[in-house]
């Protein structure tokens, strides 16, 4: 007997056993079935639309909800066809004649993920990702798809194909807090949904695959391809003629800033409003508020932001946001200037969690922000980075390096005011802000080692390796600073910055805990406390005493920092920070353009820095601590204080004006002029 015939007559004999075996599974799907069935009966007639995710503050007290508008639902007669045809398109192209399952589509989407070898393709039906948005939790299980299915094809025999269109339509995300269409447009266009043009209708199904990527206002032109690619979607499906499609693919896009007179405004021209229109209940903390919304985006899946109805615990100190907003709209340059912008972020130095953002002049929600999306030439407060390097190479405080002008072919640093200097100690160097200095500094300690120590931070932006890092030359939001600067603040542990605590949904499932606030030992301790006290001299005897604050005792408060000012006065910053916050202050205009002479960091950003600063500790909402890693440090004899001549490096006694206190390494530290002096006496005698 062959191969064959032995497996026909094995199953010949084991037929019972099979049919037992296919019974028994059809009853336990029936079963299973039933059982579903029963549970999610009555779930899909009682629809209701999502709840508004609620933001809360660290102290877990309510701040404000993402979408107060959320649920303003639109009827499918009032939603032009272009629109609903364009979702279509991109969505489910076969939305019309399935019955909640798209076979085909599940088919090719399981095909491109096998190939790519990863979720490059869905292949959700419009009636599955409502089941999803409106019914389901966010679990990854078996049961979960098995209830998706039973629901989708419940929506389908409950609801007309148009009443499940206009569900999802009024609550799919479209990102900025916009839920639903009807939302959306007015958001975004400032129009009511019925008048949604076919290049419009384009654009707002193109946004919620990715709400961040495909945001016109942050990403004008990539939103407008993805617009142009549903376009052609469309003309494939005949679902527009090809004269449609191209006047369509003609219309023009423009943000409103770039708009000089939105009167002009005609059919073939959309204006893509400035923020949209106030979505949040209250100006609490708009700022704070979108940037935690984009981190949302990154953090969870977009059907999940559809469903809404959970709750957000975030790292905002509300007192803190509070004296940070009122300080910056208040800040004289800002009245004076209607021009001139501006950032403000704080960090936790022993989390980095952050408090406060300040994004702009008169921040709305929507708007530009500032902390976490400009990009913009530090200045002199990259300067920090090479004198910690020049300390972990063994520079001393008092060494005297060289600050002559030097022409590095046809670039010649120039100092602020064109001051000319010799030699100077490194201690003074930075305190002036010294460029010529900065420059032969960095060539002595190597730019690589410069710049791994700048990314031990875990800050990772781009750098032109030359020497004109030494003065800031790279790019940086003002968040990305600030969590440079973390280390300098506790001795020496960085942070990756965080906005959110933990996602709890509505059944109290917890979505997402943050647990990313580990330290990471990036510098050594003694080398950070020594460029902390530099940076302390800094606001002492340097470019920072502008930021200089007080405790309401009014003695001083330990507090150190740097300024910042970029060529032409482009940009002004100021990098401050105590043992408990870091704080960084950035003022420009918008549009790179060089602000007045005279306007550095030191003169514009410090004092802004110093009046925030200030409120707080007046209004008790903050209390400075103590340097502990350095006091500790000069407490145990790691560290060693002597007296310098300032104008030479020595340790010698010399009067006030000229008499400079630093820190040294134990076997760094020369001895004192007493020891000097009875050193000398005894080797006469004994010589």
């Amino acid at each position: 007997m062959n191969y064959m015939e032995r497996l026909v007559d094995f199953f010949k004999k084991q037929k019972k056993n099979f049919l037992i075996a296919i019974a028994g599974i059809f009853l336990v799907m029936a079963t299973l079935t039933l059982i579903t069935y029963i549970s999610i009966k009555g779930l899909v007639t009682s629809y209701k639309i999502s709840k508004p995710i609620e933001v809360y503050d660290k102290e877990e007290n309510l701040v404000d909800y993402l979408s107060k508008q959320k649920g303003e639902n639109v009827s499918i007669g009032d939603i032009p066809v272009s629109l609903q045809n364009a979702f279509i398109a991109v969505e489910d192209k076969r939305f019309y004649s399935h019955h909640g399952i798209d076979v085909l589509r599940l088919g090719r989407a399981a095909v491109v993920n096998l190939s790519k070898g990863r979720i490059a393709q869905g292949g959700s039906t419009i009636s599955q990702q409502l089941a999803k948005n409106a019914f389901l939790s966010n679990e990854r299980t078996i049961s979960r798809k098995f209830k998706e299915a039973i629901i989708t094809f419940e929506i389908e025999r409950i609801y007309s194909k148009e009443e499940i269109l206009e569900k999802y339509l009024n609550e799919i995300y479209f990102g900025s807090g916009s839920y639903g269409v009807k939302e959306a447009a007015r958001d975004i266009f400032n129009k009511d949904i019925s008048k949604i043009n076919l290049a419009e209708a384009a654009m707002l199904a193109g946004i919620p695959n990715r709400p961040n990527t495909y945001n016109p206002r942050k990403n004008l032109d990539k939103a407008i391809q993805r617009s142009h690619l549903i376009l052609k979607l469309m003309l494939n499906q005949n679902l527009i003629s090809e004269e449609e499609y191209n006047v369509a693919v003609q219309h023009k896009f423009v943000k409103e800033e770039d708009s000089p007179r939105l009167s002009a405004r005609n059919k073939n021209t959309t204006i893509i409003i400035n923020g949209g229109r106030k979505k949040r209940e209250s100006a609490k903390a708009p700022d704070f508020l979108d940037a935690v919304e984009n981190k949302l985006i990154d953090l969870m899946d977009v059907r999940v932001l559809s469903r809404g109805g959970f709750k957000v615990y975030t790292t905002l100190d509300n007192k803190m946001q509070m004296a940070a907003k009122n300080t910056f709209e208040a800040y004289p340059y800002f009245k004076k200037d209607s021009k001139l912008q501006g950032a403000m972020v704080t960090l936790d130095a022993k989390t980095g969690e952050i408090r406060s953002i300040i994004g702009g002049k008169g921040y709305k929600s929507g708007h530009f922000n500032r902390v976490t999306d400009a990009n913009i030439q530090i200045g002199s407060t990259f300067k920090p980075f090479v004198y910690y390097t020049a300390l972990e190479k063994g520079f001393t405080m008092n060494e005297m390096i060289d600050a002559s002008g030097v022409a590095y072919g046809n670039w010649t640093p120039q100092n602020y005011n064109n001051a000319k200097f010799n030699r100077i100690t490194l201690i003074e160097a930075l305190e002036k802000s010294v460029n010529t200095a900065a420059v032969k500094l960095l060539k002595d300690v190597g730019i690589e080692d410069v710049v791994e120590n700048f990314r031990k931070t875990g800050v990772d932006i781009p750098f032109e390796k030359d020497l004109t890092i030494a003065l800031g030359s790279m790019s940086a939001s003002p968040l990305d600073l600030a969590a440079s600067y973390i280390p300098f603040a506790n001795g020496g542990y960085s942070f990756e910055p965080s906005f959110i605590k933990k996602i709890v949904d509505a059944d109290g499932t917890i979505l997402y805990e943050n647990e990313s606030v580990r330290e990471t030992k990036s510098y050594d301790t003694l080398n950070t406390a020594l460029i902390t006290y530099m940076l302390q001299d800094v606001v002492e005897n340097g470019s920072g005493t502008g930021a200089k604050i007080y405790s309401r005792r009014g003695r001083p408060v330990e507090q150190a920092g740097k300024t910042g000012t970029s060529n032409d006065f482009r940009s002004a910053w100021y990098a401050g920070f105590t043992p408990d916050y870091v704080t960084v202050v950035y003022m420009g205009y918008d549009d790179n353009t060089s602000m007045p002479n005279g306007s550095s960091g030191g003169r514009m950003a410090a004092p802004l820095w110093r009046n925030y600063y200030q409120k707080m500790i007046n209004e008790r909402i903050y209390s400075p601590g103590n340097f502990e890693f350095i006091n500790e440090n000069i407490k145990n004899g790691e560290l060693v204080a002597r007296n310098i001549d300032i104008r030479s490096g020595e340790v010698k006694r010399v009067s006030r004006e000229y008499r400079r206190k630093v820190l040294f390494k134990k076997e760094q530290a020369p001895e004192t002029p007493t020891k000097k002096f009875f050193k000398g006496i005894f080797e006469s005698i004994f010589r």
